[in-house]
């Protein structure tokens, strides 16, 4: 009599992926993403274990307060001056976490 061994599925092995975490999920305060209305023009740029995402809006009086919510949930907030026109731009990424020495 031959025995089989169970060859573990992938999905019983791999650990579950962390939720991905964005500013439009900070900003919704859930699992959802929330994309406000002034994040107009939006671009994601990855390299390095990093991540930059850089908005650009004209309506930046509209965008102040999510901005300041989105520092206080760990996040660098940048604004830049006017671009052409009256838009400007905002580039987002986490802020480092302290670690233990």
């Amino acid at each position: 009599m031959t025995s089989h061994t169970r060859m573990p599925n992938i999905a019983d092995v791999r650990p579950a992926a962390a939720p991905l975490r964005t500013p439009y999920h900070s900003l919704s305060g859930a699992e959802d993403m929330l994309v406000p209305d002034w994040a107009q023009r939006r671009s994601v740029y990855r390299s390095s274990g990093r991540t930059l995402y850089v908005v650009e809006t004209d309506r930046l009086d509209e965008a102040r307060g999510d901005l300041k919510r989105l520092d206080r949930a760990g996040w660098n907030v940048s604004v830049s001056e006017r671009l052409a026109g009256d838009r400007t731009q905002i580039a987002l990424t986490r802020k480092e976490l302290a670690r233990a020495a």
